[in-house]
């Protein structure tokens, strides 16, 4: 089996229609916008607390070849292309 692995474009759309079809249904239902975007702040609030404490990690504990690996994958697109290498060196180098 291959794998397809992108920038995460199509994943991005599919999940904006999606909360953008569920805040249509609630608009439906008379909930007021005002309250609908209070719901998904406070969702994207818990949602970034989730992560921050159960999947981040401090970038010490990585090794160069993972930071490397992050980079690379973070501006995979025909944009930078043949130069992926050399611009997460850039960004690495950076950061460090």
């Amino acid at each position: 089996m291959e794998l397809e692995v992108g920038d995460g474009t199509t994943s991005v759309v599919i999940l904006a229609a999606e909360l953008l079809k569920r805040a249509n249904e609630l608009v439906r239902n008379k909930i007021h916008p005002t309250n609908i975007i209070g719901g998904y702040r406070l969702a994207m609030r818990e949602a970034c607390k989730f992560i921050e404490e159960h999947l981040a990690m401090k970038t010490e504990k990585l090794g160069k070849d993972s930071l490397l690996n992050v980079a690379r994958t973070s501006m995979s697109s025909k944009i930078v292309g043949s130069d992926a290498n050399f611009f997460a060196q850039l960004v690495v180098d950076a950061i460090q």
